[in-house]
């Protein structure tokens, strides 16, 4: 989960780890922080290098000072969504997301990541709402697609669930989760050569290129 709708770069610290260079983006933002422990800016930079260096557990003390500090910042509660996520407490999660989208209303990865969060929590119509407005900001947006796709292929309507994966496949044709998403539906409906077109192309998908 990636953010999309949101760029505020500040500084070369986060220059760096947006380029990639994450660990020398920590160690700028390092010093900073043991200077300036209470400055905002300083932990929102070291959570999100520690997340960026997959350090999740280290990134959430700091970005939830930085968001206690900013409760404003929808980026930070976006940040701090992520490292909650990656640690396993989806609880935790979901009102941090629901705070970034609430900042940042046409932010479509802040309203996925709320799905995304509801759906594991159980909270499924809530999730459904969620991947709607997602797919209202953004058509086109592959997780959103596939998510509420594969939702309703489980619910028992994979009539519904077409649109969606159809439009997953179409936006990644390499992904043979959504193909085989699709599959299942086209079963499920009784489709069955369309189910094993999908089938066949998962099969292509998992056979190494040679080089």
């Amino acid at each position: 989960k990636r953010k999309s709708k949101i760029r505020n770069p500040r500084g070369d610290a986060w220059s760096q780890g947006a380029g990639g260079r994450h660990g020398e983006a920590y160690s700028l933002v390092r010093g900073a922080l043991v200077a300036l422990p209470n400055v905002p800016v300083a932990n929102l930079q070291s959570g999100i290098a520690q997340a960026r260096l997959k350090h999740f557990d280290l990134a959430i003390a700091p970005l939830r000072k930085a968001v206690t500090a900013q409760p404003d910042n929808g980026m930070g509660h976006y940040e701090l969504g992520l490292a909650l996520f990656e640690t396993g407490d989806w609880k935790g999660a979901a009102p941090e997301f629901d705070a970034a989208a609430a900042r940042a209303p046409r932010w479509a990865d802040a309203h996925f990541s709320l799905a995304a969060v509801y759906a594991r929590i159980d909270r499924v119509p809530e999730a459904m709402t969620e991947l709607d407005t997602t797919l209202g900001l953004s058509p086109d947006h592959y997780r959103a697609n596939l998510l509420r796709g594969r939702i309703l292929s489980l619910q028992g309507n994979p009539l519904g669930a077409l649109d969606n994966l159809e439009k997953a496949t179409q936006v990644q044709p390499d992904s043979s989760e959504a193909h085989s998403f699709l599959a299942d539906a086209y079963q499920q409906l009784g489709r069955v050569a369309d189910a094993e077109r999908e089938r066949a192309a998962v099969r292509k998908l998992a056979v190494p290129v040679s080089r």
